[in-house]
């Protein structure tokens, strides 16, 4: 989602913001109990963890940082929760938002890898049903889908009147299943651009996915996740399904710029759970071990790693984004990962294979902040 965006429609039409309760500015900053201490980088991790959190008046951040030759450092900083003043822990569940979109890759990959489809199906052949709703279903391939270039309308960064719905009545989008909001929003709208031509971001892609890998597991979206990620990736702390789990750390947003932050995690669940475009709940830990499963090729096959990892040929412009992965250019080489943005969630989880170096940001406060500074922690020698 366009955080500032929706941010500044929000304040400009002066909505009450129904569910959320304005809280303190940002707190000083307070380092947490951590096992880490030890860590011979430790004060210089935790010093530059905490400069970054000042700076950009995080109420709190989780960093978890992996290099080879060092052990590993985990650290937090600031609250999970202003109005309950509790303190973030490096365990705290946290929304992973867009990060969910690797997840869901890697669960179609497998799909592939077991001849249950190809990447070269069309969506009407895996959804007929969509032929009449989605322009270009019969020549749209799931490799488009997966890289964004498949043309497909979305309304999360691209309608207003899906965000004010969603600004507006809150429990009613949670309580819209996937097929609900594109009915709603995505069907009967034009192609972006023709599928293939250039790369467009579009959640709807992810939407889709989502109901292809129910349709052919014949399983819910939480149990093939389970059983093609969660498990063979060894995580204990993740999870798609909705609860009520009050330990999630809360998100915060400051919708009129007055420096007062606003808890926005009803519209952060409201606008996520259950969606394959954003709603996995995961932990930095979590995260490092499915980065590790992942790029150590213990989920997926060699050939299904290189596919992800291969930025698709279009017609026009540039992308950095492969299936289901992002990527970025560095002084430590090319970076595959992908990052998470709600209203009151910047989630980044990002892989160096050149240096062996994996790094896991989280904060609880939209996206927006400079992240440099991790880049810089991980050129350091050893």
């Amino acid at each position: 989602m366009k955080t500032k965006q929706i941010i500044h429609l929000a304040a400009f039409l002066g909505l009450a913001l129904a569910g959320c309760q304005e809280s303190q500015v940002a707190p000083d900053t307070t380092e947490t109990d951590s096992p880490y201490r030890d860590h011979p980088k430790n004060d210089q991790y935790q010093a530059a963890l905490s400069t970054f959190n000042k700076q950009w008046r995080q109420p709190g951040n989780i960093l978890l940082l992996k290099r080879a030759g060092e052990p590993l450092w985990t650290g937090a900083v600031g609250k999970s929760d202003l109005e309950r003043q509790r303190n973030l822990q490096i365990s705290d569940p946290f929304r992973a938002g867009s990060i969910t979109k690797t997840f869901v890759a890697v669960a179609i990959m497998k799909l592939q890898e077991e001849g249950k489809l190809q990447l070269e199906n069309t969506l009407g052949e895996l959804l007929p049903e969509m032929l009449q709703h989605i322009a270009g279903a019969d020549r749209i391939t799931l490799w488009q889908m997966l890289s964004h270039t498949s043309g497909i309308f979305d309304p999360v960064n691209d309608d207003a009147q899906y965000q004010l719905d969603l600004l507006n009545n809150p429990a009613k989008r949670l309580a819209m299943s996937t097929r609900d909001i594109l009915a709603r929003y995505v069907y009967g709208r034009k192609l972006q651009f023709e599928p293939g031509e250039r790369f467009g971001y579009s959640n709807t892609n992810y939407w889709l996915l989502g109901m292809i890998l129910e349709k052919k597991s014949e399983k819910r979206l939480q149990a093939v996740l389970d059983e093609l990620v969660f498990q063979p990736a060894d995580l204990h702390q993740t999870y798609f399904e909705p609860r009520d789990d009050r330990n999630v750390v809360r998100g915060y947003a400051d919708f009129y710029t007055n420096g007062k932050l606003m808890d926005v995690s009803l519209l952060d669940r409201a606008d996520s759970e259950g969606r394959a475009s954003g709603g996995l709940i995961t932990t930095a830990g979590d995260l490092l071990r499915f980065s590790d499963a992942l790029f150590g090729g213990k989920i997926v096959s060699a050939a299904s790693l290189k596919a992800m990892m291969t930025l698709p040929s279009i017609r026009q412009g540039t992308t950095e984004y492969g299936l289901g992965l992002d990527s970025y250019t560095s002084p430590l080489g090319v970076a595959w990962g992908h990052n998470g943005n709600l209203l009151g969630v910047d989630a980044n989880w990002f892989y160096f294979p050149d240096r062996k170096a994996t790094f896991v940001l989280f904060g609880n406060n939209g996206g927006g902040a400079d992240k440099s500074f991790v880049n810089k922690l991980l050129e350091k020698e050893l």
